[in-house]
């Protein structure tokens, strides 16, 4: 794409186009104007064809039909072995705890581990919906809706589609006891320049890429950059 005279339409030459002012001169008529609007059209154009069309990554399932767009995304991966030994062992505690406390007749040593019994509650209800609960992304011309099932769980949300500006996915790093984890997500951009985060806890880039991609194509969304996001 080319830089044009907004007078008399020629194709102005690069060097007649000044980057940092966002001036542009024409030889042909002597006409100097803002080149602005023409500069963002080719950079959001370079943009987009920089950017790599993804394959549908492991984990997600993707259907059209109807005038609907549905993707699901498995909970399940490997770190869902690793928080079942924990569990095990939390629990297999917490079960040794209780029995020592009510045959001794310990009342203070059973609310001690009150806390502790409902840590172990929540991180078994965890590992269970690490198992077979699958996230599902509805889309239609009206409606955004994400939803979690079989086993109830935070984060479900219905949006108004047309409120969806610009979509966009983002790494989040995590420093811990046991090293450093990398989870990623995808937030969204509305009408009202607000930022939405849609979905957390992707196990790749590609899972929170695709989505953007898939939502976006879907709805007709024209890929712009957002600072911050990652690259494909």
């Amino acid at each position: 794409m080319k830089i044009t005279c907004t007078n008399c339409n020629s194709e102005i030459p690069a060097s007649d186009v000044d980057i940092k002012s966002r001036i542009a001169k024409c030889v042909s008529c002597s006409n100097i104007f803002d080149c602005s609007g023409q500069l963002d059209s080719i950079s959001k154009q370079d943009s987009h064809q920089l950017r790599k069309n993804i394959g549908m990554p492991k984990g997600i399932l993707m259907k059209k039909d109807l005038g609907k767009l549905v993707i699901e995304r498995k909970w399940f991966s490997p770190v869902i072995i690793f928080m079942t030994f924990f569990c095990l062992f939390w629990d297999g505690f917490m079960i040794t705890w209780y029995t020592i406390a009510i045959t001794q007749g310990q009342i203070i040593m059973a609310l001690f581990g009150t806390l502790h019994a409902l840590v172990g509650i929540c991180l078994t209800y965890f590992v269970i919906a690490g198992y077979i609960n699958k996230t599902y992304i509805t889309v239609t011309s009206q409606i955004f809706e994400i939803k979690h099932k079989p086993m109830p769980f935070p984060g479900a949300m219905s949006l108004s589609a047309r409120d969806l500006k610009q979509l966009y996915s983002k790494e989040r790093i995590s420093h811990g006891d046991h090293g450093t984890s990398c989870t990623y997500e995808v937030h969204a951009k509305t009408n009202s320049s607000e930022n939405i985060k849609l979905i957390d806890n992707l196990m790749t880039s590609e899972q929170a890429l695709y989505i953007e991609q898939e939502v976006e194509s879907f709805l007709r969304i024209d890929d712009e950059p957002v600072r911050g996001e990652i690259s494909r």
